[in-house]
């Protein structure tokens, strides 16, 4: 695939969340709707069988 005439090299997703936890008696609880958070998933197009994808987000 293609977009403006480059290769694509990876496809990026992104979600946000709102979630909490709570803690007692060494019980880790999940609260709705308490602090925002993002998460972003990386997947390449490509498998190379290179071991430097960790260098994509440092």
């Amino acid at each position: 695939q293609q977009v403006n005439s480059k290769d694509v090299t990876a496809h990026i997703y992104e979600y946000t969340t709102q979630v909490g936890m709570t803690i007692k008696n060494d019980v880790v609880s999940l609260v709705p709707k308490q602090q925002p958070v993002q998460m972003l998933f990386c997947l390449k197009e490509k498998n190379q069988k290179k071991i430097n994808s960790h260098r994509w987000f440092f």
